[in-house]
């Protein structure tokens, strides 16, 4: 038994298969990325101790793992956090495949807010000078 394709058929099948294969090879995938803010902001903040500037700022990451957090800023207490970045459910295998295959960038983005408290203010120490410590 013989099935008849027809010619005009081929052709359509040949032209999704080749836009189809452009589309894989073309592929933007997942853009990872953090974005950290503090209170107040313009404190350096380091990420796994790699500096990454003043907040807010962004960053890419690659891994969906732990991360550690410190900022720094004259007048307030170092603050650390640390944060578990958890893959969306569109990164679980298989559908990771069709994600990376995609033509346009599939963004994932994770928010990291530091709060800091300001260092307590110490009263100026005052010095006194009695009069018995002066006349001897």
């Amino acid at each position: 038994m013989t099935i008849k394709v027809s010619e005009k058929f081929l052709r359509l099948a040949g032209a999704v298969a080749c836009i189809v294969g452009l589309a894989i090879l073309a592929g933007c995938g997942v853009r990872q990325k953090v974005i950290v803010t503090s209170e107040p902001t313009g404190a350096v903040v380091s990420m796994n101790g790699v500096n990454l500037g003043r907040t807010p700022v962004e960053q890419p990451f690659l891994w969906f793992w732990y991360y550690d957090f410190i900022a720094e800023k004259k007048g307030y207490k170092t603050a650390g956090v640390r944060k578990r970045f958890r893959s969306p459910v569109w990164l679980w295998p298989p559908l990771d495949l069709v994600m990376e295959a995609m033509p346009f960038y599939v963004p994932s983005v994770k928010r990291v807010h530091i709060k800091m408290d300001p260092l307590q203010d110490r009263p100026a120490p005052s010095y006194e000078i009695s009069e018995q410590a002066s006349s001897s």
